[in-house]
C-alpha cells in the first residue's frame, strides 16, 4: 500500500488494488490507456472507476488534488478526469498545474453545479471537456476515448516537432515576396493555407494546416504584401503578435506563432475559432435582450481588465472584432480579436508606434478624445464597448454621418438618441450603464473595466426575471443551471 500525504492527512492508494491502479481483464489490463480519476466523493469515484475499467482502461484513483499530483509524479497517465469542487485544491487549480507540467495530457472536468464562468475559465485553461454530473456521466467513456485519441495525436506531434530540426529533402522551395499568397500556399515550409476566412486593413486571415504537426488546424493572418514596404506598419503588425502573446485570458484569442522571414510575407498564427462575429449576430438575430448584452459585455470587460492591467489598450473594439463561439455547450462565449492597432501605454523600449494627433480606429466606435487626436487611454476601450452595447440593443450605431469627418464631428458634439427611442422595453437602469460608458468626458465614464463590471453585476442582482449569467473572468456571481439562451432568427 502506497501512501500520499496532503494537508488533511494521509490518502491511501494501492498500486494494483481498490484505491488506485485498478485493472480489468475484460479487454486486457489497461490496453486502451491509463486514466487518473480525481474525486473526493468516494462512492461516485469507485462507480466511475468500474465503468471505465469495463471499457478496458487502467484506472488510478485519487481523492483530492494533492494526491493526484503525487500519483502524477509516480506514474505516467494518458487522461485525467477530475471533479471541480474539492477541498484544498479544486479541479481548476489542478488543471492549471497539470497543463503546465504535462501539456499533452487531456484533462476532463466534472461538476454537479455547472456555471458559465467556470466553464469558460476551464476551457480557457485548456480543459479537453467540461461535463456535468449526473447528466453527462453516461458518455464519460466516450469522452475519455476521444481524449485518449487526442493524447496519442499530441504525442505524435511532439515527436515530430522534436525531430524536425530541418526541412525534408522533398520540402517545397521557399516563396518569394513577389509571389501571390492564397489557398494552397505553403508558408515557412509548414503552414499550408486553406480557405479564406476574412480580410482587414492589416492582413488576410486563412484557415491553415500545419503539416509538420500531424495536420494541426490553425488560423494564419498574412500581412498584406502592399504593406511590407512600410516600416511603421510592419512594426504595428509585429506589435500585434507581441501584444496578444502577453495576454492570457479565455476571452482573448491565443497566438501560437509569429514568422518573419526576408523571403516571405510576415504572418501571425492563432488558434482557429469557430463562430460568428457579433456584427453578424446583430444583423441576423432577433433584437438582443438586455441579459444577452450584459453576458457578452461582461466577458469583454474581463478581457479588457487583463489587457489594461498590463498597460495594453485595444483601440479598435467593435462588433467585427468580437467573435461569438460555443464552448462546452455554452453559446455566446466571446473571443476578442484583432489587436492590430493596440497600444502599449508605456512601451518598454520607449518607441512610439503612433503619434499624438494621428487618428486610428473605426470612426463609429471612436471615443471623442481619439477623434480630437488626443492620446489613447483605457477609457477609450470602455467608450467603444458602450457603442457596441448600444448597437446590440438598437441595431444602430450611436453616431452616424455622411462621411468620415461628419462622424468625427458628431462623436464630439452630439448626444446619441436615447436607447428607449428604439427599444422602449430596455430598462432605464440598464440604459444608464450604456450612457455612462458613452460619456463625452473620460472622467465621467467608468474608472476601469472592473468598475463597469460591478455595475453590470448590480443590475443583474436587481433583475430577477430570468436566471443570471456569470460574469466571466471578473469574480463571483450567482450560479445558474444553464447559460443565457441564444435566440434564433425566425424564418
Amino acid at each position: 500500500m502506497q501512501k500520499y500525504p496532503n494537508r488533511n492527512g494521509i490518502v491511501k492508494a494501492a498500486s494494483k488494488a481498490a484505491h488506485m491502479g485498478n485493472r480489468t481483464e475484460m479487454e486486457g489490463p489497461g490496453e486502451r490507456g491509463c486514466v487518473l480519476l480525481v474525486d473526493d466523493e468516494e462512492s461516485l469515484r469507485h462507480a466511475l472507476s468500474k465503468t471505465l475499467q469495463r471499457k478496458g482502461y487502467e484506472v488510478l484513483e485519487a481523492s483530492n488534488g494533492a494526491c493526484a499530483l503525487e500519483v502524477l509524479r509516480a506514474r505516467d497517465v494518458d487522461v485525467v478526469v477530475s471533479d471541480i469542487r474539492m477541498p484544498d485544491m479544486d479541479g481548476i487549480a489542478l488543471l492549471q498545474v497539470v497543463r503546465e507540467r504535462t501539456p499533452d495530457v487531456p484533462f476532463l472536468l466534472l461538476t454537479g453545479t455547472p456555471d458559465v464562468a467556470t466553464a469558460v475559465k476551464a476551457v480557457g485553461y485548456g480543459a479537453f471537456e467540461y461535463l456535468t454530473k449526473p447528466g453527462d456521466l453516461p458518455r464519460l467513456g466516450e469522452s475519455v476515448g476521444k481524449a485518449l485519441e487526442a493524447h496519442r495525436l499530441a504525442t505524435t506531434r511532439r515527436r515530430l516537432l522534436d525531430s524536425a530540426s530541418g526541412r525534408g529533402r522533398n520540402a517545397e522551395p521557399r516563396r518569394s515576396l513577389d509571389q501571390p499568397v492564397g489557398p494552397g500556399t505553403l508558408l515557412d515550409g509548414r503552414y499550408r493555407l486553406g480557405r479564406l476566412i476574412g480580410a482587414g486593413g492589416m492582413g488576410t486571415v486563412y484557415e491553415a494546416q500545419r503539416e509538420d504537426l500531424a495536420g494541426m488546424i490553425v488560423a494564419v493572418k498574412v500581412l498584406h504584401s502592399k504593406l511590407t514596404a512600410r516600416p511603421d506598419l510592419l512594426r504595428r503588425f509585429r506589435r500585434e503578435a507581441e501584444v496578444v502573446a502577453t495576454l492570457h485570458h479565455p476571452n482573448i484569442v491565443k497566438v501560437i506563432d509569429f514568422v518573419a522571414r526576408p523571403d516571405e510575407p510576415e504572418f501571425l498564427v492563432m488558434e482557429l475559432l469557430r463562430g460568428t462575429t457579433l456584427a453578424t449576430a446583430i444583423e441576423n438575430d432577433p433584437p438582443f435582450s438586455e441579459r444577452r448584452v450584459a453576458f457578452i459585455a461582461s466577458q469583454v470587460l474581463g478581457a479588457l481588465a487583463v489587457a489594461h492591467s498590463v498597460q495594453v489598450i485595444h483601440r479598435d473594439l467593435k462588433p467585427d472584432n468580437l467573435l461569438l463561439t460555443t464552448v462546452a455547450g455554452i453559446e455566446d462565449v466571446v473571443k476578442l480579436v484583432d489587436f492590430g492597432i493596440a497600444k502599449l501605454l508605456a512601451p518598454p523600449d520607449g518607441q512610439r508606434l503612433t503619434e499624438t494627433g494621428l487618428v486610428l480606429g473605426t470612426p463609429a466606435y471612436m471615443a471623442p478624445e481619439y477623434a480630437r487626436g488626443e492620446p489613447a487611454s483605457a477609457s477609450g476601450d470602455l467608450y467603444a464597448l458602450g457603442c457596441v452595447m448600444y448597437e446590440a440593443l438598437t441595431r444602430r450605431q450611436p453616431f452616424s454621418g455622411a462621411n468620415y469627418n461628419a462622424i468625427l464631428f458628431a462623436i464630439q458634439d452630439e448626444a446619441p438618441r436615447p436607447i428607449q427611442t428604439f427599444r422602449p422595453d430596455v430598462s432605464p437602469e440598464f440604459s444608464s450603464i450604456v450612457d455612462r460608458a458613452l460619456a463625452k468626458d473620460p472622467k465621467a465614464r467608468f474608472p476601469s473595466a472592473q468598475a463597469m463590471a460591478e455595475d453590470l453585476r448590480a443590475w443583474l442582482a436587481c433583475d430577477t426575471t430570468t436566471e443570471r449569467p456569470m460574469l466571466a473572468g471578473l469574480g463571483t456571481a450567482p450560479t445558474i443551471e444553464s447559460p443565457v439562451p441564444r435566440r434564433k432568427a425566425s424564418t
